[in-house]
């Protein structure tokens, strides 16, 4: 699954946050350097699958339980985003390439 920027959304990365102002909720909201680091990867287009897989490698290569642990936070944070609406769904796959015909 991917996850997209929602249309209402303005942010700015600076110094290792992410500011988010939320147009239609008129809410202001600060991520943290980890919060921040996932969000660059949703705006860059990554996959939830990949965004958690890096994620657990970079903070817990040699744990797998602990691993397991960062994946399952990364997924329960995008799906928090998700659930404010800053996030949408994107569960459209992408277009397929015509291979060879016979």
């Amino acid at each position: 699954m991917l996850y997209r920027i929602a249309p209402d959304v303005v942010w700015m990365a600076d110094d290792g946050e992410v500011r988010l102002y939320d147009a239609g909720s008129g809410e202001f909201q600060t991520l943290n350097s980890t919060g921040a680091e996932l969000w660059l990867l949703v705006s860059e287009g990554q996959p939830v699958n990949a965004i958690a897989s890096q994620m657990a490698q970079r903070y817990a290569a040699e744990d797998t339980g602990a691993a397991a642990v960062v994946v399952r936070d990364v997924r329960e944070f995008l799906d928090s985003l998700a659930g404010q609406g800053l996030l949408l769904a994107d569960d459209v796959a992408p277009p397929r390439t015509a291979g060879p015909s016979a």
